[in-house]
Order: C-alpha cells, then structure tokens, then sequence
C-alpha cells in the first residue's frame, strides 16, 4: 500500500461516519416492511462466509415452517436493475445477468425466490407482489440502512488479520469496527472447532450482542453433465484455480482433503471467465500436465460447458456448521413473532 491511502482513509472514513450519522438522526429514511427481515452481511470486504449462511438460514428457516425469500444486490453481475433469479419454481436468469453468489443460491436451493437489485426495497416489494413469501433474507446487507432490518447478523472470518481492521482502501474495513455494535449478532466464520482465533476473542469482548461460531464443512464432489456428486479423493494431480474473496481458505481445503496439486491459479473475486480468459487458463492447465481440475461452486457456475468437457472436473462443496442449531434458532426465533 501506498503512504496516499492513509488519508483517503480518511476521507472515506468520514463520509462513512456522516451517512449513519444521517441515518441515526432519521434524516435519512429507513422503510419498515410488514414482515420479518434477517440482515447477513460484514464490515470488511469479501470473502467471510456470508453466501453459506445465507444458505443455512433459508433451509433453516424453511425447517421451521417459514416460506423465505432472498434478496441481494448480485455484486459483480453484467445486468443494472431488478432482475428475478429464481422465482421459487424455477431458474428466470443465467449467471451473467444474476451474479456469481445468487445464481449459485439459487442453484442449490431450488424452491427459494430469490431476487437482485441495487434498490434492495424495490427487490422486497416484488418479492411481496409475486411470491408467498412470509420471511426476507437480505444478503450483504449492513450497510444498506434503507430498509428496516429485525435481525442484523455480520460475519467476520476466523482468517482475518488485525491489519484487514483499517478503513479502506489502507485496511478491508467497510465503517469503523465499532459500528459492529449496530448489528444483534456476530457470527465467526470458518473457525477450527468452533473457537475463534484469539484475535476475535479480543473483538468479541468489545460487542454488545450475542456471538456464536461457526466452522465449514468441505466435501469433495465430482462434476459430470448430469451435475456434481459425492467423490472419494482422487488420486490424479489436480489443477486448482478460484475466484473468491479468500483464496487460502480454497486451498486449505485442498489441503484437508489430502488432494495432489501439479499446478494453481488465484483470480480476483466474481472473476469473469471470458473466452480469453478461458484459452489461457486451459493453456496454463495442460502446461502443467494437468487432466484434471479443482475449483468453487461460485466459479463453477460459471465456467463453459466446453472447457468442463476438457477436463475431468471436482469442485469442493462449501457448508457452514454450527456446534448446535438451537444457538441459531435462538437469535432468529424473535423475528418470527413480528
């Protein structure tokens, strides 16, 4: 970094500070919703699990009885406006137009509405008009003080370093780390046996809500036309590549999984995979005597048929544990009585 990012901090620092300022004075507005509304989202850039939380809460929430629906604003999409991505029956949108993270949601949850918008009310008022919807996930969602929230859940990584708690672009943080304390829950992400680095339990003790950690499940699975299922470890060499906001946490996977890597390549997160992109990857893969290859969900969904034909292809699978589901039943059961 640069000695020019410190003050554009700075700058950016207080014109976070003056928009909640205006927001907690109420000269802003905020729209209250007739129906309960769960808030996932961060303090700090990409990459701190709230995809599968997301996830986790709709089945969760579909378990007890509700009918949820998802909106997101579908960050890294090549679409502007409200666009409908699943409409609880079936698919309305291609990746392109959806973004990576909700055309994946919608992907694996097959019967939830999910709609994208920057305008994250106009994406509510449609879901209310044309689904049964009873209860609303809003992803990515902290700092969109517009809509009234019932529940604010933030998700910090367990892979996190003091030195991401900077306001950008010196630092990942979104707004002061204090402003964690306009949220009613933090849930740690990717932990090793539910027990928050160190680093964390020092940010915990200055939260005045309820914490609860969380660790992920990988499994590996292998792709075919007929879509991915449960493999054993294989025993090839494998070519391993990522677009997301926390590559080491890919390659950790890899690295529990106990699978051979001849070759790997770390892209930017919601990389697109255009033709060239896609000629030079599948260069780089056969130059390094790779047949097979090793990737996320979030990039699978986007990559060519043709170049999954190229290759034998495993994905590893991403779920999020928690030591018991009554600790998360707990911080979400209120919201059902509104």
């Amino acid at each position: 970094m640069t000695p020019i990012t410190i003050p554009l901090s700075l700058v950016y620092g207080c014109i976070i500070y003056l928009r909640n300022l205006f927001y907690d004075l109420g000269w802003f507005t905020t729209e209250d919703f007739k129906l309960p509304i769960i808030s996932v989202g961060n303090i700090t850039t990409g990459g701190s699990g709230k995809t599968p939380l997301v996830m986790y809460l709709a089945n969760l929430l579909i378990k007890n009885g509700k009918n949820p629906g998802i909106v997101s604003r579908g960050y890294g999409r090549k679409s502007q406006g409200l666009v409908v991505v699943h409409d609880g029956k079936k698919m309305k949108a291609k990746v392109e137009s959806a973004g990576d993270e909700p055309f994946l949601m919608a992907t694996i949850l097959k019967s939830v509405p999910i709609i994208v918008c920057e305008n994250r009310r106009k994406a509510i008022c449609h879901l209310l008009n044309s689904s049964t919807v009873n209860i609303i996930i809003m992803d990515d969602g902290f700092q969109h003080r517009r809509v009234k929230r019932d529940l604010d859940i933030i998700t910090i990584s367990a892979n996190d370093s003091k030195n991401d708690y900077r306001l950008l672009p010196w630092g990942e943080l979104r707004e002061p780390f204090k402003n964690i304390n306009r949220s009613n829950a933090i849930v740690f992400t990717k932990t090793d046996n539910y027990t928050p680095p160190n680093m964390l339990a020092e940010l915990q003790s200055a939260f005045k809500g309820v914490s609860i950690a969380s660790s992920i499940i990988s499994t590996l699975m292998r792709y075919d036309s007929s879509g991915y299922h449960k493999s054993l470890p294989s025993p090839e060499v494998l070519f391993a590549f990522c677009g997301i906001g926390e590559p080491d946490s890919f390659f950790k996977s890899i690295k529990q999984l106990d699978l051979k890597l001849g070759g790997k390549r770390i892209f930017s997160d919601h990389q697109e995979y255009t033709e060239s992109v896609i000629t030079e990857l599948s260069a780089q893969i056969k130059s390094s005597n790779c047949t097979a290859i090793i990737t996320t969900e979030k990039d699978l969904v986007k990559l060519p048929e043709s170049f999954l034909d190229e290759f034998e292809t495993f994905v590893i699978k991403i779920e999020v544990e928690f030591e018991t589901e009554k600790a998360v039943l707990d911080i979400i059961q209120p919201v059902f009585l509104k």
